[in-house]
């Protein structure tokens, strides 16, 4: 968890203050509601794509072997001139 102080003019926090009560929160909390509104917005937005289906069937036959225990844990990469 990060604290972050930053100043306000007197204009800005009776503006923030002013539709903070309207919501029903203190100007802290509203402050932490725009800044969470934010990331989920930026969140929201990033692209996606479409896995084709030789991908897909490549992972689901990784995830059955995991499961049946043919995997082996590698903890460095110089583990892999074992294999």
């Amino acid at each position: 968890m990060h604290k972050v102080q930053i100043t306000l003019t007197p204009e800005e926090a009776h503006l923030l203050s002013i539709k903070a009560r309207n919501l029903g929160y203190n100007i802290t909390k509203y402050i932490k509601l725009l800044i969470s509104k934010e990331v989920l917005n930026l969140v929201e937005h990033y692209p996606t794509f479409q896995l084709s289906q030789a991908a897909i069937k490549k992972i689901e036959k990784a995830q059955s072997e995991f499961k049946a225990g043919k995997t082996i844990k590698i903890n460095e990469t110089d583990d892999l001139d074992n294999l």
